[in-house]
């Protein structure tokens, strides 16, 4: 058996397995009257070479919905199936536990908290988020309501020069998550 990824690009993770056998040959589930003519045990060969591939993937298929065993290059599109954007390029263990965040991310989505949450879990690093907003209550009916009319978050960050911040991506990534309706302000502290 041999490896071949003919056709695919230098990234491809997987390709066809020459000579690989299928797990259910057809010729072994013929009535016996056709198990006998060559032209049909022939047909059922051909088609065993190409239905192998497609029943060993699914054979595995619940290891590419498993954040822990799907291959690197299927991330972007269980990214993608569970609402959430990858980076490619990020390290595959802050991939895995960005998806693996997913249900979680998506009950608290464009709070203070989950706008957190979500940059911690895509960036790996600490964040605090600062609303313009409040909550008060008062015994007198015109009283003066905390915080600042126009919704708005400020964005807090550290960053050090062994781990500097990209304040662009931060920036497309809080544009993702906060609501359209909010401004945000980024504030990235150099210690």
């Amino acid at each position: 058996m041999s490896l071949d990824r003919s056709g695919a690009g230098d990234d491809a993770m997987r390709g066809t397995i020459n000579g690989a056998s299928s797990p259910v040959p057809l010729a072994a589930t013929l009535p016996g009257m056709l198990r006998e003519d060559p032209f049909t045990q022939q047909l059922c060969a051909g088609l065993d070479e190409v239905l192998a591939p497609v029943l060993m993937s699914l054979d595995g298929f619940a290891a590419y919905l498993d954040l822990g065993t799907t291959p690197p290059d299927m991330l972007p599109w269980l990214g993608h199936w569970l609402g959430m954007e990858v980076d490619p390029g990020e390290e595959l263990g802050l991939q895995r536990a960005l998806l693996a965040s997913a249900g979680e991310l998506h009950a608290i989505r464009g709070t203070r908290r989950g706008i957190e949450l979500a940059l911690e879990a895509a960036l790996g690093i600490d964040v605090r988020v600062t609303e313009s907003g409040g909550s008060a209550w008062s015994l007198q009916p015109d009283a003066q309501l905390p915080g600042s009319p126009q919704p708005m978050i400020v964005v807090t960050v550290d960053s050090t020069e062994d781990d500097p911040i990209d304040a662009e991506r931060l920036d497309a990534l809080v544009n993702q998550i906060k609501p359209v309706h909010v401004r945000h302000r980024l504030q990235i502290n150099e210690l």
